[in-house]
Formats: structure tokens, C-alpha cells, sequence
């Protein structure tokens, strides 16, 4: 099978056309997208600038009310896009995709009218006829810190436990892995010119050793990385045009880049 991976849109809804013609054009067999349907907002600073200062977020309900109408529309356009496709599309919220709420509100939605696309956050897809299951953690994560409105991060504890469900599914089933927040190791989790990676999920690859693992939130960190047996891929940012497409059969990795979308005209 020929697995299309994508992360980080970050805002650029321009190139979702391009990816419905990627997936016809590559016969592909199934699509991961590992966060982050939404750009860097205003909510997403004010949570940081708080976090950095120590103090509650402040911003004016009225307005944050409107921020989040703008989120949603931007989530059901990307859900109502990865419906037209004929393959599975697996999904994890990233770190900008919240509040998780209405990021949930708005897959589980398209789930019902469209069921090609799973939303497999803290839950699983198998794909029975690959002898695969899909599973994956979506957000960021950190020490002890948990954040859903704003953004999304969880405390690592959470994230380390968030997958136990897989240990019924397997070896049943070969598992692949999707991941908003990358492993520490190498360069696979550079963002901003930082690591951004985190060990939890270094522990949960050696723990379930998936065939496959698929991260986002770093677009500076393309690449591939091994831990153990399993190939972790960063496709790097579709923002930029920025893909993968592994092939299931052969183990080959292909990177690629979408030319910049034809301005429109009146």
C-alpha cells in the first residue's frame, strides 16, 4: 500500500485541492495527516505569552467566541474536503488544532456522512485488508501542563497511557502510528530552529514497535529517523507544499513537493 503523509497546514486551505489530485495521481492507498488543520492564531499567543509569564490567558469572551467560529470553519473545510477522497484519511489534532472541542465536534461529524475519514486521537482504524491498525495522540506535550481550549497540550503521563488499548490489538494487527509531536532523535523534531521533540514518544514506539511512525509539528525536521524497527516520517509542512509517500511493500520513501498553488483571477 502507498501511504500518503501530510502535517501542518497551518492555515493554507489553497492546498487541499492540490492534495485530492496527489491521491489520484500516486494510486494512494490510505492518507495520515498528523496535525496542526489550523495556523498560529491569537489564542495560541495568548496562551503562550500567559504560560511565559505565569499568569491566567486574558482575552475577551466576545472575541475568543469569534476566533473559535473562525476555527471551526476551517476545520469542516478540511473535513469536507478529505471526505471527497475514496481512500481512508487518519487524522490526529496538533498543537494549533483546538480548542479540542469543536475540532472533536467537527470530525466526529463528517464521520457519520463521511466515512473514509477516521479521527483516530486517542483511538484506533484498522485497515483489515493491509493487516494494519492505526492509532494515534494528537497536541503537544509537556511535563505537567494540560491546555484544550487555547491549544492543545497534554502532560506526558497522559500521552504515555493514552495507547494501552493497543496491547488488545496486537499482534493481530501490524500497528502504525500517527503523532502531533515527534520523537527526540536527531533532527526529526526541529521547529524554529529548536527540538520540540519529546521522550514520551520515543517510549511509546519502543513500546508497541509499529512498522511505521508519522509525526507533525516540526516542519523544519523532515526526514526519516529509525528507533528500533520502526521508521519514523516527517513529511515536513504541506503548508509548503511539503509530503511523503511510503510504500507499504517496499519500505521506499519518497519525498515530494506540491508547485505553488495558480493564483486565482476574478
Amino acid at each position: 500500500m502507498r501511504i500518503l503523509a501530510l502535517a501542518d497546514l497551518r492555515g493554507a486551505t489553497e492546498r487541499i485541492p492540490q492534495v485530492i489530485d496527489l491521491v489520484q495521481r500516486e494510486k494512494i492507498g490510505a492518507v495520515v495527516f498528523a496535525g496542526n488543520i489550523l495556523g498560529k492564531h491569537e489564542r495560541v499567543e495568548a496562551y503562550e505569552k500567559a504560560l511565559a509569564e505565569g499568569t491566567p490567558v486574558q482575552m475577551d469572551e466576545a472575541y475568543l467566541r469569534t476566533l473559535e467560529d473562525q476555527a471551526v470553519k476551517e476545520f469542516e473545510a478540511f473535513f469536507d474536503e478529505m471526505g471527497k477522497l475514496d481512500v481512508p484519511v487518519l487524522v490526529v489534532p496538533g498543537y494549533l488544532d483546538a480548542p479540542l472541542r469543536l475540532y472533536l465536534q467537527a470530525s466526529l461529524n463528517h464521520e457519520v456522512v463521511e466515512p473514509n475519514v477516521d479521527m483516530i486521537h486517542r483511538s484506533f482504524k484498522p485497515l483489515t485488508s493491509w493487516d494494519l491498525v492505526f492509532a494515534g495522540f494528537g497536541g503537544a506535550i509537556a511535563d505537567d501542563t494540560r491546555e484544550d481550549r487555547y491549544a492543545l497540550v497534554y502532560p506526558a503521563w497522559e500521552v504515555l497511557f493514552g495507547l494501552d488499548f493497543l496491547r488488545s490489538l496486537l499482534p493481530k494487527y501490524t500497528p502504525v502510528l500517527i503523532f502531533a509531536t515527534p520523537p527526540r532523535r536527531g533532527d526529526i523534531d526541529l521547529d524554529g530552529g529548536k527540538h520540540i521533540g519529546h521522550e514520551v514518544i520515543n517510549d511509546l514506539i519502543k513500546t508497541y514497535a509499529p512498522a511505521y511512525a508519522f509525526v507533525g509539528g516540526a516542519p523544519e525536521g523532515r526526514g526519516t529517523v529509525e528507533i528500533g524497527s520502526t521508521l519514523v516520517v516527517n513529511p515536513g509542512a504541506l503548508r509548503d507544499g511539503s509530503y511523503a509517500i511510503v510504500d507499504t511493500k517496499t519500505g521506499d520513501v519518497i519525498f515530494g513537493q506540491l508547485p505553488e498553488p495558480a493564483m486565482q483571477t476574478a
